[in-house]
Order: structure tokens, then sequence, then C-alpha cells
């Protein structure tokens, strides 16, 4: 379908593309200086979400207290720490996911290069875990965050997102959601939900933020925050699951029909482009150009799903 389609596309992207340029191309001296308005300026700043999210902080090494503790994520830790004598160096056998470490100094170790760098130390209980944080003490104690620590978690600020985030109501960006036993399913976008409380998360995410829908149902969502280090950094962070107002506010020409559908994750016949973005995020391809008399439009998304779109409006897809 897709390839019949662009084959009849009298004017394609990539010419509309190259003759706009050419238009364009006046010389520096005609251009004139482009200035954003009101409202595009309040579109580049902070809303209320990262504005919130800002708040979610973790505490540097120099203020930590001897005792704060940590939750493993991960067997796979074993791999990163120093482990403690009798403790085997097999991740699996070593089976540190959900023990609690407890934060117990550090030392200055020398290098053979003549430099020294912070080792954190945590009590076990089978003794006392090292982590290498390759950095000179004095930089360490004013950067160094428990969000550097490789599948550890802070329970501290777990804590302090708990208290910053539970009891509000908020509303979904995401149907990424997860039961209690922790298995996936298809949430609603853009509904309100009730934050009951955040717990700590993943590897990769270290917060669990759970929360119960209209129909009483119970879900979590596991976030990130900014400034956390590794895989998955900076992805998934607050302002990317949740909104603290009503998304429909800015839609009010959507019906309610289409709505529903959008929370859904669905799509009909008729939907505009917008409406289709808001049910299933961006496509990764795109073609574009018309024929005689109608703009053609052609989305297709990684998992196979097919939009096909005349003069702005869907005509037919596949899913």
């Amino acid at each position: 379908m897709k390839k019949s389609l662009k084959s009849s596309l009298i004017l394609p992207l990539t010419m509309l593309v190259t003759l706009g340029f050419a238009a364009c191309n006046t010389g520096i001296e005609g251009t004139k200086a482009i200035k954003m308005s009101r409202s595009e300026l309040r579109e580049t700043m902070p809303g209320e979400e990262e504005r919130l999210a800002a708040q979610l902080t973790s505490d540097p090494l120099r203020m930590w207290s001897v005792g704060k503790e940590f939750v493993v994520a991960d067997n796979k830790v074993a791999v990163i720490l120093e482990l403690p004598a009798g403790v085997p160096a097999d991740p699996e056998a070593a089976a540190l996911a959900g023990k609690v470490l407890r934060y117990s100094g550090i030392t200055a170790r020398p290098t053979p290069g003549g430099e020294r760098v912070a080792v954190v130390e945590f009590q076990g209980d089978k003794g006392t875990y090292r982590f290498n944080t390759s950095r000179r003490p004095e930089v360490a104690r004013a950067s160094f965050t428990g969000l550097d620590l490789p599948m550890l978690i802070d329970l501290d600020f777990v804590a302090r997102a708990d208290s910053l985030l539970r009891g509000r109501i908020m509303w979904t960006r995401s149907r990424l959601w997860y039961d209690a036993e922790g298995n996936y399913f298809d949430g609603r976008k853009y509904v309100p939900v009730t934050i009951t409380s955040v717990e700590p998360g993943t590897m990769l995410f270290p917060l669990s933020v759970r929360f119960i829908d209209g129909d009483g149902r119970s879900a979590s969502m596991l976030m990130n925050v900014s400034g956390s280090s590794g895989l998955g950094a900076e992805s998934r962070t607050l302002p990317s699951l949740f909104s603290m107002v009503d998304p429909k506010l800015r839609y009010p020409s959507i019906t309610a029909e289409n709505w529903q559908l959008i929370c859904d994750g669905k799509v009909a016949l008729g939907m505009t482009k917008d409406e289709c973005k808001l049910a299933l995020g961006n496509p990764s391809d795109v073609d574009a150009g018309h024929n005689w008399s109608s703009v053609i439009d052609v989305w297709s998304y990684k998992d196979g799903t097919f939009l096909q779109f005349q003069d702005g409006l869907l005509v037919n897809f596949r899913r």
C-alpha cells in the first residue's frame, strides 16, 4: 500500500523542501530577525511539572550521614562493588538484590598516576562493600550523589519523592503501567489519578510511582529523574509521565468520543493528525506529498502501525 501511494505522489516532500529552500535563499542581507511571540516564549519556559521535578534532588556525598541506607536494585551490583571476603563474585550467587547497604564513610585511595580517588564504603550483613567513584575526594564530596551509584537506590531520595508526590491528583501521559506484581499492561493516557506512594524502582528507573485511577484500579509507573547517570538517564522523567492539569483543556475542539479513543491509545477514521499523535505518539517515519486534488500523508510506526491521511484527516490505518 505504502509503495503504490508513494509512486502516485506528484510532488514528494523532498522536492517541496528543495523548492522551499530555493525560494527562501535570498541572502542574509534581506533576512529579518525573527523574534518569538509572548505565547512562544511561554511555551519554552519551565512548566509546573518541570518545577516540581526540579525538587527531586539527591544529596551530594558531603551531606551523607553514617547509616544512610541504599537498597540494592539488581544482583549485577556485585560486578561493580568491591565485595567483602566470603561473598561470591558471581552476581546470582551473591544474591544482593533487595538487601540494604548502609553508608559508613569514604577513604582516599592512591592511583598509579599519583592521584587520589574517593572510595565510598557501605556496611552490609557480610561486611564492608566499596565503590570506587573515580573522582578526587574533594570533587566526589561536592558532586557525587546517590543517583551516581549504579543499581543502588537512595532510600532518603525515595522518601523525598514520596513526600512530594503522595496525595497529588495528576493526569497520566503514558500507557506503560505496571500491576502489583510488576507485570506490564496497557493503561490509559490523559486520565486523572491519585498518587498513593513512591517506592524504590529498578536498576534503570529508581522510582516506582503508585497511583489509583478513577475506576479504583491500582497501578504504577517507573520514573527517572534529571541528573541520573547510566542507561535510561533523562528518559521517563516526571514531566513525560504526568501532567498537573487536565490535558483535555488544551484541546477543546476534540470531541468526547475521540478523546476517549485517545486515552485508550486508539485511532478512528476522520481523526486529525493532532488527535492521532496524541493517541499514538510521534511516528517513526513520514512520507508526504499530493496528487492533483489532495494532500496525502503516510505515517508509520516501529510496531507496524500505518496511518494514511488525506487533507489532514485519517482515511486508512493498519494496527
